[in-house]
């Protein structure tokens, strides 16, 4: 029998979950217990126990990376049993990717005309920059800040507060009604953007899920036709959704809706993206009592026992009550008792009096374990904090580089200040010398990045390429800049083999 085939490898408790397919549940699953094997196991359930075709089930997850896991996955399982099922019929991606998909399904129903631009986030910066209107907008500097600031980090701020309302689902005319002054504002940006949107034919990333939102509740017709289509709904990393996905997914859930959300309230890491940890602490309020049934994932296969006795600990002394009010799901997260660990783990606590004590004390620490042999490089250590960007921590980072120690930190902001990639990009600019000309939309355009480029990468590289040790690059550098003087836009040119052949100088070796 084919359910005996996965259902043998599952716990209690994730047998439960696979097997409650009708009516609402919450999956409340705890670090490292097989969320993934769960979920990939509940759909392989629906698929060979109940008959369940692949356009009757929607499968929401949060990142691009998890949606192919998933689907490479199913597909194994599936391959294993023998089944023949055509996963590209199934809703499966990220809350974007499937809303992004019904509104090209349903383009006639929707601002969009054929063709219809994908703005990523640079472009949609950019986009706003362009517009000189919003200037005109009574008490503009209430959300855009000081007039002093650059016509790009007005534009930034505005991107940020355009992209909330997105989110957030507002409807801009109560905004623009709003007492506030700021609110006021904003909802007069917001129906000045669209306005510009709609013009340009354009859409965003957060405005994706905001006019998939809008052809749901303005076309009856299309939300009952996917209502009668889907039968079964499930949703990964549930702690990190966001006010207008909950919308989407009970706008299209319905009253009786087969309706499965997986996470842990322990793991909510977007609030910065407008996730709101509410989404899951509040799903089963949504049902009558009794209506939404909840398992607990709560077996770490994962990790050593000392680690997720100290979790326990650690979590067990928060408060998590407010005004009678419970902000956390109660669990105890047990390790697997038969897994055994060659290593038993340990904290180490490096402290100092001032900072560059702390500093000297990290430097110690990690020649004593090279030292001792228990590292062979320093990519096997890695810090981690709870942003990259702060002043500590750029210190930090910076004084272990200065200590002969490189460190890998791509999303504090430093990449772009080390010396080889500022040296490559104005090697990259000296290579096409129109770049500077062609940047310019307008002859009193200018960007502040662009004193970055020519100022910290263009005029560095022009330095080194004159010295003596550097010669052959300087020559070969030069003959390819004056090919490129006559490149027009049609040109077909290798730029992988023109940035490869770079590289092999010197120069960009050190």
């Amino acid at each position: 029998m084919i359910l005996s085939a996965f259902t043998t490898n599952a716990n209690p408790q994730q047998l439960q979950a696979i097997q409650t397919t009708e009516g609402a549940l919450l999956i409340i699953a705890g670090p490292g217990s097989g969320k993934t094997f769960t979920l990939v196991e509940r759909i392989v359930y629906l698929i060979t126990q109940k008959g369940v075709a692949p356009e009757n089930l929607l499968v929401v997850t949060f990142t691009d990376k998890a949606a192919q896991e998933l689907t490479t996955r199913i597909s194994n399982r599936l391959l294993e049993l023998g089944v023949r099922f055509n996963l590209n019929e199934m809703y499966l991606g990220t809350f974007h990717s499937v809303c992004l998909r019904w509104l090209d399904e349903h383009r006639e129903f929707t601002r969009l005309k054929r063709n219809f631009m994908m703005m990523d986030q640079f472009d949609q910066q950019y986009f706003l920059y362009r517009l000189s209107e919003f200037q005109a907008i009574p008490d503009i500097e209430l959300v855009i800040g000081s007039p002093k600031q650059s016509a790009w980090d007005k534009s930034e701020k505005l991107m940020k507060w355009i992209n909330t309302v997105s989110e957030e689902a507002l409807n801009y005319q109560t905004l623009i009604n709003a007492p506030e002054p700021e609110v006021r504002a904003l909802g007069h940006c917001y129906a000045l953007y669209q306005k510009h949107l709609e013009e340009e034919n354009a859409i965003d990333f957060s405005t994706i899920q905001y006019e998939a939102l809008k052809l749901l509740k303005q076309n009856p017709q299309i939300l009952t036709e996917l209502r009668d289509k889907i039968k079964y709904l499930m949703v990964d990393e549930y702690q990190d959704t966001n006010t207008i996905q909950e919308l989407i997914l009970n706008c299209l859930a319905g009253d009786r809706p087969n309706l499965c959300v997986v996470g842990d309230d322990d793991q909510g890491l977007y609030r910065f993206r407008g996730a709101s940890i509410r989404n899951i602490l509040q799903f089963k309020d949504q049902f009558p009592n009794g209506d939404c049934k909840q398992v607990y994932l709560t077996t770490n296969y994962r990790s050593h026992p000392d680690i997720i006795d100290f979790y326990n600990r650690w979590m067990n002394e928060q408060e998590w009550k407010d005004n009678g009010k419970e902000f956390r799901f109660q669990k105890l997260i047990k390790a697997k008792e038969d897994k055994l660990f060659s290593e038993v783990p340990c904290v180490v606590k490096l402290s100092g009096k001032t900072q560059q004590a702390w500093h000297q004390e990290v430097l110690v620490f990690l020649h004593t374990l090279k030292d001792k042999g228990n590292l062979t490089d320093w990519n096997q250590v890695a810090f981690l904090f709870r942003s990259v960007k702060n002043d500590k921590v750029v210190a930090l980072s910076q004084f272990l580089e200065k200590n002969g120690i490189n460190v890998y930190s791509p999303r504090s902001n430093q990449f772009f200040e080390r010396e080889e990639i500022r040296l490559i990009i104005g090697a990259l600019i000296f290579l096409f010398p129109q770049y500077p000309n062609i940047r310019k939309w307008n002859d009193d355009a200018h960007l502040e990045i662009w004193d970055y480029y020519d100022n910290q990468c263009f005029q560095p590289f022009a330095d080194q390429i004159r010295q003596p040790e550097n010669a052959d690059l300087w020559k070969w550098v030069r003959a390819i800049a004056k090919t490129h003087l006559t490149l027009n836009q049609n040109a077909d040119y290798a730029f992988s083999g023109l940035f490869y052949r770079l590289l092999q100088f010197p120069l960009f070796s050190r």
